[in-house]
């Protein structure tokens, strides 16, 4: 394995190579992101401010019992957060994800998930996206009748019941304690991924941070890009240190280039 100080003169672009080689005979890449990904677009993470909101502990808010405590306070966060979104706009490497889902030279495809709730993937022009801990745009019935609806307008939907059956409703976010949604996990599966890019998780919630390992051991590379040394960075193919926006639009110029020749040969 081999770790990647970007700082260094010239040493993103070796980084690059070394990723590009890693990943260009992939035939099933996996596109894993997380929250340092989201973070280069000025997304909090829920690490920043000593997870903190308000002085409340995110972790208590993002769980069952939070909610059952006090709702409108949960919800105060989740409107304040989904604002906070709203407000802000993709960043250059989640665009050239969307590049390389489109571009990726065939016979090879691109899967892409991420841990984040947020749909900053979805208005950088990635389609689809597996949202393993649920999107914050959604709101949903907390009784469990299967009601959800999308709530990215104004958030109507979260300030009255369930239309379907009266309850309560709650974001759409996976809370703590609380299982994965097993259709994005599915995907991933039936995909059966040959090789991953791994950008900006801290491979510390399972069961997602169990995929780039498992991957790792059935001998498929692993490639992450994160701006700190996490636990998976000691056994990644190469990891590499750097921010997603600035790591991402080379690598993946690397990774698509023979596709876009490939067209341009054609319309000439």
């Amino acid at each position: 394995m081999a770790q990647r100080i970007t700082e260094l003169p010239g040493a993103l672009a070796q980084a690059q190579k070394e990723a590009l080689s890693l990943l260009k005979d992939c035939r099933r890449l996996l596109v894993l992101t997380g929250a340092g990904a989201s973070a280069d677009a000025g997304i909090p993470t829920f690490r920043s401010d000593g997870g903190l909101w308000r002085n409340h502990q995110v972790e208590k808010l993002a769980h069952p019992e939070g909610f059952v405590k006090d709702p409108e306070l949960v919800w105060d966060w989740y409107r304040e957060r989904r604002l906070t979104i709203a407000s802000s706009a993709p960043h250059p490497g989640q665009r050239t994800i969307a590049l390389l889902q489109r571009h990726f030279p065939p016979p090879g495809r691109v899967l892409i998930a991420t841990t984040n709730e947020d749909d900053l993937l979805e208005r950088a022009g990635v389609t689809p996206v597996l949202h393993l801990h649920g999107s914050l745009f959604e709101t949903i019935c907390n009784d469990g009748c299967g009601w959800r609806a999308a709530d990215d307008f104004d958030n109507a939907l979260s300030m009255m019941p369930c239309p379907r059956c009266g309850a309560a409703v709650r974001p759409g976010s996976v809370w703590y304690g609380e299982a994965l949604p097993r259709a994005p996990l599915q995907a991933i599966t039936q995909f059966n991924p040959d090789g991953c890019l791994l950008i900006g998780s801290s491979c510390l919630v399972q069961p997602a941070a169990a995929i780039p390992s498992d991957l790792l051991g059935a001998g498929h590379p692993v490639v992450e890009i994160n701006t700190e040394e996490t636990p998976f960075s000691p056994v990644a193919s190469c990891s590499i240190r750097g921010s997603a926006k600035d790591v991402l639009p080379g690598l993946i110029d690397l990774l698509t280039s023979r596709t876009v020749q490939d067209q341009k040969r054609r319309v000439t």
